[in-house]
């Protein structure tokens, strides 16, 4: 192996009385591509700063061969608003360097000539990597690199650090850039910095095996293991076979949403108006009917949704993913009714009750303490749809030290910020929930933890995100805002957009439409391997609706209704329980009322499984 460019040798750093990390080794050699991990404040961007230069060891040795230059793409840029990016990006370069920017800034989606004062912060911060990249160092730092970016822009940028001749250090909470870029490992955990040869992909096997060391380790040592800390530390791992069943079911669930689902995904599909009644017996919340949406502004002529029609069922989960300014916001706001359409509809499902993720961060005070952000009416208990729980117990599931409770909202960083808006949100998430880019700024472990919450939710979920894995390890069903095809409508995650649709797809063609769902031809989807994606439409004219019997046609009017009376009944039920006093007043009542409850919640499940078995015949 060649001489390391660049190393640490029993380093250790401190901020006043605390210790970020001590007596860590680190060797980093040409084209090594590193994924530096850890929970939030372990001291991974303070090690960056070390590599960069901005931060002196307390003690310890460190190299840097004299040529070896550095860049870093920071997360706490201060960045001269007054100039425009070109002169923000070529300053010390020189104009010869503006070949390579115009390179950049086509993959980023940039607009060079910009003054910096005018850009957003999504804006600025690609600004800045486009800095860093252009200046092609030795040493290439990267802290969140994928932030604001759309998917297309993160897989260029893959390609690039994949084909980079230098050394790249990279903090990221997305999963899948980390997979496919990295080849060694740097984790940070409780002060101890602990290194692999292998990429990220290696590193949750790597870790469990460390884990198990450790406690098996401890256990002879006959010390009392500490749960807590090994729990924090695992992290991912720590919950693994509760993913895998997650993943295992997600991915039933998909299997069998192809097989009932009779329409193909694309953006340009007719379906039948219903009407309030029919939404009831359907149970679908949001029906959008030929909707079309522009702009008339210079920047944004023609239409972005063009002819689409959608409909939201009870209990879906459903990710948007597409290039930024694609139109995934405005359809959102479509179907909240916040924007009105130029032509086509919006229809509504009866009791929606919506809870909205703001990326942006609008519904937090800054003023407000964390306290009063989760008990806005005072006290100290969070009111959940089935419970009361204390507001510091709440915190710490979000990850929140107790001490922060009466801390300022304006003292947080962005990643926890991010937790707290979550936090608040889920409070009362209603039965429609929709999160715009909840990832952002978010460490592994928050998101495995929004993950498992997510999963659990039992409402119907709407997110706009560009990560990837995050994605596919939630949603059941995903809309793709592509600029050749229209917006597709997927059953599965990005990685079935990717086989079917991204390279080697089939593509749509135009066929007549009807007053059901557009379908293809059987005769274009040629070899297909997976017949529950690119299952046919029949329309009306060559296969007419199936007739029920009179039993099943009263039971599908009928169902609905009862589903509703079943689960007002849960509601009351779970009121009565919920008093701290009945237990020791009326035992004999609360037993009856828990059993009541199981019962009511087993009904509905049969209900449920009738209704779709009826809806399947039709």
């Amino acid at each position: 192996m060649s001489a390391p460019i660049y190393y640490i040798k029993n380093g250790s750093l401190r901020f006043a009385d605390k210790i970020v990390f001590e007596d860590i080794e680190l060797y980093l050699h040409h084209g090594d591509k590193v994924c530096l991990i850890g929970r939030n404040g372990c001291g991974k961007s303070s090690l960056m700063k070390v590599i960069n230069g901005d931060y002196e060891l307390d003690s310890g040795d460190l190299y840097q061969d004299p040529k070896t230059t550095t860049s870093y793409l920071r997360q706490d840029s201060k960045i001269d608003l007054s100039v425009s990016i070109y002169e923000f990006i070529l300053k010390d370069l020189g104009d010869d360097a503006k070949y390579k920017a115009d390179i950049i800034f086509e993959k980023l989606q940039i607009e060079g000539a910009k003054i910096m004062s005018s850009l957003s912060g999504g804006q600025l911060r690609r600004a800045s990597l486009a800095k860093a990249l252009v200046e092609e160092p030795e040493i290439l730092l990267l802290d969140e690199p994928t932030n604001h970016l759309d998917i297309a822009a993160i897989e260029w940028l893959e390609d690039y650090v994949k084909s980079y001749p230098g050394s790249v250090v990279c903090i990221s909470h997305d999963r899948a850039f980390l997979n496919n870029v990295t080849n060694k490992l740097w984790w940070i955990d409780r002060g101890v910095l602990r290194k692999s040869d292998k990429g990220f992909k290696y590193f949750e096997e790597w870790q469990e095996k460390l884990l198990e060391h450790e406690e098996a380790t401890l256990k002879k040592m006959q010390k009392k293991l500490d749960e807590e800390n090994i729990w924090l530390s695992q992290g991912v791992t720590g919950r693994r076979k509760r993913n895998q069943k997650r993943l295992s079911d997600l991915r039933r669930l998909r299997e069998t949403m192809r097989e009932k689902t009779n329409h193909l995904a694309s953006g340009k599909q007719k379906i039948e108006s219903i009407t309030t009644d029919e939404a009831k017996k359907t149970r679908f919340i949001i029906e959008a009917d030929g909707l079309c949406f522009g702009y008339s502004s210079a920047e944004n002529k023609g239409l972005i949704i063009k002819d689409f029609s959608f409909r939201v069922k009870k209990g879906e989960k459903i990710g948007l993913i597409g290039p930024n300014g694609s139109g995934k916001s405005t359809l959102i706001k479509l179907l909240l009714k916040e924007l009105e359409p130029e032509s086509g509809r919006v229809r509504h499902g009866t009791e929606l009750d919506l809870s909205y993720f703001d990326q942006h961060r609008t519904d937090l005070n800054p003023n407000h303490s964390l306290k009063q952000t989760l008990c806005p009416s005072g006290g100290d208990q969070v009111f959940l749809h089935d419970k009361t729980t204390h507001v510091v117990s709440y915190l710490k599931s979000f990850m929140f030290d107790p001490k922060m409770l009466n801390a300022k909202v304006s003292t947080l960083s962005g990643g926890e910020a991010n937790r707290l808006l979550l936090a608040k949100a889920l409070i009362n998430p209603g039965n429609l929930f929709i999160l715009d880019e909840p990832t952002n700024d978010l460490d592994m472990d928050t998101l495995e933890m929004l993950l498992e919450v997510l999963s659990d939710y039992t409402g119907t979920l709407i997110v706009v995100s560009h990560d990837r894995d995050f994605l596919e390890k939630l949603v059941t069903r995903t809309l793709v805002f592509t600029p050749d095809q229209g917006i597709l409508d997927i059953i599965g995650g990005y990685d079935d957009y990717v086989k079917y649709y991204k390279k080697d797809a089939p593509v749509p063609v135009k066929v007549k439409k009807t007053s059901v769902a557009l379908g293809l031809d059987p005769k274009v989807l040629g070899n297909s391997q997976d017949p529950g994606i690119f299952a046919n439409h029949s329309s009306k004219e060559n296969k007419p609706r199936k007739k029920l019997s009179y039993k099943d046609q009263r039971l599908l009017e009928n169902i609905p209704s009862e589903i509703d009376a079943l689960e007002a009944r849960i509601i009351a039920i779970e009121k009565e329980l919920g008093s701290t006093t009945l237990y020791m007043k009326d035992p004999v009542k609360f037993g009856k009322l828990s059993e009541e409850l199981e019962v009511s919640r087993s009904k509905i499940d049969e209900l449920t499984e009738v209704w779709m078995k009826i809806e399947e015949m039709l």
